[in-house]
């Protein structure tokens, strides 16, 4: 939660906090399955964002 309380549901799914190859406990939190689908999707998004398949803008022909 971003408020600063606690999730009250029951944590029934381990996620890796970053890396998802890094399997050290330290790397590892237990949470419902709520937050680890919003918290997975955002990381999805971010990285669909990150490596877009856009090309660069083209210069308008009359500019050149």
């Amino acid at each position: 939660m971003t408020d600063g309380r606690r999730c009250t549901r029951a944590a029934t799914e381990v996620d890796h906090i970053k890396g998802k190859h890094d399997h050290r406990d330290q790397n590892l939190q237990a949470l419902c399955e709520w937050h680890h689908r919003r918290k997975s999707s955002a990381e999805g998004n971010a990285q669909r964002r990150r490596f877009s398949n856009r090309r660069p803008p083209e210069q308008h022909p009359g500019l050149l």
